[in-house]
């Protein structure tokens, strides 16, 4: 400690500093006290006395579990705002909003010197206040989550419609010749045979068309494969917009199918499989009614931009109320780290009269 003393004296700009350090070495004069207050004024000379940063307090109470103190509700209560303060930090986070700083340490304690409200009325105050903001972010996220579900909806019925329309323009007529062709031999054989060409000659399909995730095409189509025996045709198209997942707001590479089968059975099959995969499925109108084709497109295109709409209002609203949260959310945390504090050290306080709380420390 001579060492330390004489260093000091040797680097005068370093006193200020470690003068405050200085409190805390074994050399520093220390003495062990008792103090007996008023449950009422209580909180109020905690609160000082933390400002003076000279008290160090002991636990009067070890044989109790911390469910078992004295003040253990408002620690609860401070630990519940803690939780909706991470709440506010991470919602400003989705915006890439930084969060304001409260000042410094010195200006927080002189702010809080002036304030004449108790450590209850502290506690109120602050649970209205975030408890409103929260339900206000809670609302607007869960609208949010449901304006995005309605517009992935339609961009993916959008993409079904187009992707759906151009492959009936340009595959369906080749496969058509194709099975024809095949028909036509199967007939042929058959006339030989003189054996009933009826259902050879019925070519017609159905057909279940959606979205699925890209990642898993392949396993998707593996599994249609091989649940059907490759009585499938199957055909994908990639969405180029990536689609935002409305849990996580990331954005999802999906790409459009149409599955062509005639079983009943394999109907029951495929949409099991659709389900499992996570797979969206959209009913179409007939493909060859081009006017029908025409009108849902335009109507959803429209009802499209429609969500749209409503959907950057949304964004637009929770941007505006986390940038408000963002200049306050440090302060509130200060508040709320040190009413937990004081509500800690009473918590080592013991009531041995009626009234009256006694505390003992260096």
């Amino acid at each position: 400690s001579t060492y330390r003393a004489s260093a000091i004296h040797k680097h005068p700009t370093l006193e200020d500093e470690n003068s405050k350090m200085a409190r805390w070495f074994r050399s520093e004069p220390m003495e062990y006290i008792s103090m007996i207050v008023n449950e009422d004024a209580a909180h109020d000379c905690l609160a000082d006395l933390g400002k003076l940063g000279v008290v160090q307090f002991t636990d009067l109470n070890p044989e109790l579990t911390p469910f078992q103190r004295r003040y253990v509700s408002y620690v609860k209560r401070c630990d519940e705002l803690e939780r909706k303060l991470r709440f506010f930090g991470a919602e400003c986070e989705k915006f890439n909003l930084e969060i304001d700083s409260a000042g410094d340490v010195e200006g927080f304690i002189e702010s809080s010197t002036l304030s004449q409200e108790s450590g209850a009325q502290i506690l109120e105050t602050l649970e209205v206040e975030l408890e409103q903001y929260e339900n206000q972010l809670k609302e607007l996220n869960n609208y949010s989550e449901k304006l995005t579900i309605e517009y992935n909806e339609k961009v993916e019925l959008q993409e079904v419609l187009e992707k759906a329309r151009r492959f009936f323009m340009t595959d369906a007529p080749r496969l058509a010749v194709s099975q024809i062709t095949q028909g036509r031999d199967a007939k042929r054989e058959n006339l030989l045979g003189e054996v009933n060409v009826g259902r050879d000659m019925d070519m017609r399909f159905s057909s279940i068309t959606g979205v699925v995730s890209t990642e898993e095409k392949s396993r998707f189509e593996r599994m249609i494969f091989r649940a059907t025996r490759g009585n499938c045709f199957v055909r994908f198209a990639p969405i180029k917009q990536p689609i935002t997942d409305p849990e996580t707001g990331e954005l999802i590479e999906k790409s459009v199918f149409i599955v062509f089968y005639k079983s009943v059975s394999i109907e029951s099959k495929l949409k099991k499989i659709c389900d499992a995969f996570m797979a969206h499925r959209y009913t179409l109108p007939d493909m060859d009614d081009s006017a029908s084709v025409d009108k849902m497109m335009t109507e959803n295109a429209q009802e499209l931009v429609d969500s749209r709409t409503v959907l950057l209002k949304n964004q637009d609203t929770r941007y505006r109320l986390c940038q408000m949260l963002a200049k306050s959310t440090e302060k509130w945390t200060w508040v709320v780290l040190r009413e937990k504090a004081i509500y800690h050290s009473l918590n080592m306080f013991k009531a041995d009269v009626a009234g009256m709380l006694r505390g003992e420390g260096w």
